[in-house]
């Protein structure tokens, strides 16, 4: 039997294979012949705007378009003035290496440690979760990675009490995506009045830094053109099947399932979003916040410890309320199911509650898997079940977990107060 330090070397030794295994997989990943638009869309759009040029140009169907704003072009600009190859090696194993580092901020928060069992399983079963999701981003270039890795930073900070440095991070991680409003949100809610003024003022001032290279006018012109570039945004990406959000399924529900168009066919639809839509969408969105969120809502109690449960539940519900939501997006499940997976393996629940959340946990697994044409007979098959977009029940029931798991939380807190 291994036991104490042994034990724990031993354990050690695992995971460092696990995580070697894991990092040349990446790599041997990396191929600039599998760059699928993500990657040119930055470098192009970077070096157009260091030239002085559009960077804001819209292209059919709404896709392989910069839609970030200038300071992420600024920023990028390092690797656009490299050759499109070696920037793209250097793009991935920045990523590669921010992927990584993520844990590290988590492991300093004491969430990990790597001296028991259980740690290691967490990696394990984390990357049994979300593997496909960090290959793609990666085989792409995708900035997803990036995103999740301030997200997770601005999380270290705030736990930590420096607000001003958490505010950075999210301010900067809005240049590049607008789904992190949830979070200014969520802060606003928990009267993290500080963080949340903090951010709104590092937004403005990094809406205005790129005029030190463009020029005022020049930046003012680029953020005109980048507002009227999402005004046009086509309702067609929202038909796409290759959408898993919540705005794209109702979509799908009230409108284009009721064309006369195949399922690959549906960027032909030409009608609009309806009122209907729209108000589905924001009736869900409204009540899935409140469902998670009602205690910090009607609450004014100050927070006892660290609220990781509902920053597990705003990378959800960032890819849920999101309009855009494709496969590479489901990368953001890392800190959910990194959440789900430490309370499977270190929360006093009941059996009951764990077979629960352990059942909910597997069954998002099998639905991860299922989104594969190699577990149907026939590509008609899996075209019929791809127009019910079976990732976004997966993100669905990650959401569920995170529920579950807080009201078990609850239901024992209270159990002991009694």
């Amino acid at each position: 039997m291994i036991t104490g330090k042994s034990g724990n070397s031993y354990v050690r030794r695992i995971a460092v294979v696990f995580i070697a295994i894991t990092v040349i997989s990446l790599v041997l990943s990396v191929s600039p012949k599998r760059i699928s638009g993500d990657f040119d869309v930055y470098y192009n759009a970077s070096r157009n705007y260091l030239a002085g040029s559009a960077v804001y140009s819209s292209h059919e169907g709404g896709i392989e378009e910069f839609k970030y704003l200038p300071l992420f072009a600024l920023v990028f600009s390092p690797f656009a003035v490299m050759e499109r190859i070696p920037s793209f090696y250097l793009w991935s194993f920045l990523n590669i290496f921010l992927f990584y580092f993520m844990f590290y901020f988590i492991h300093k928060l004491k969430l990990l440690s790597f001296s028991r069992g259980k740690d290691f399983l967490i990696i394990f079963f984390l990357f049994a979760l979300t593997g496909r999701y960090i290959f793609a981003n990666i085989r792409i270039g995708q900035v997803n990675i990036l995103l999740s890795f301030l997200l997770v930073l601005m999380m270290y900070f705030e736990i930590k009490k420096k607000d001003f440095w958490a505010s950075v991070c999210l301010a900067f991680s809005l240049m590049i995506k607008l789904f992190p409003l949830v979070f200014l949100g969520y802060f606003i809610l928990r009267r993290r009045f500080k963080i949340a003024g903090y951010t709104i003022s590092l937004m403005a001032v990094f809406l205005l830094l790129p005029s030190i290279y463009s020029g005022s006018g020049g930046n003012l012109k680029y953020l005109e053109d980048w507002l009227n570039l999402l005004k046009i945004t086509p309702a067609q990406m929202l038909y796409s099947v290759k959408n898993y959000s919540v705005l794209a399924f109702f979509s799908w529900f009230f409108i284009a399932r009721h064309e006369p168009y195949y399922i690959f066919d549906y960027h032909l639809i030409t009608k609009a979003l309806t009122l209907q839509v729209y108000l589905a969408w924001a009736a869900s969105c409204f009540v899935l916040f409140i469902l998670f969120f009602y205690d910090r809502i009607f609450k004014q109690e100050r927070d006892l410890e660290p609220p990781y449960l509902d920053y597990a539940c705003l990378f959800a519900c960032g890819l849920l309320f999101n309009p855009f939501a494709y496969l590479n997006a489901l990368v953001f499940l890392i800190v959910p199911y990194f959440f789900i997976l430490r309370s499977l393996f270190y929360s006093k629940l009941n059996k009951a509650w764990l077979a629960a959340i352990g059942l909910l946990t597997l069954f998002c697994f099998v639905l991860s898997m299922a989104n594969n044409k190699v577990f149907f007979p026939d590509n008609q098959q899996f075209h019929t079940v791809l127009k019910y977009r079976i990732p976004l029940w997966t993100i669905i029931l990650v959401y569920l977990n995170l529920w579950l798991i807080k009201l078990s939380f609850k239901l024992r807190a209270k159990k002991v107060n009694c």
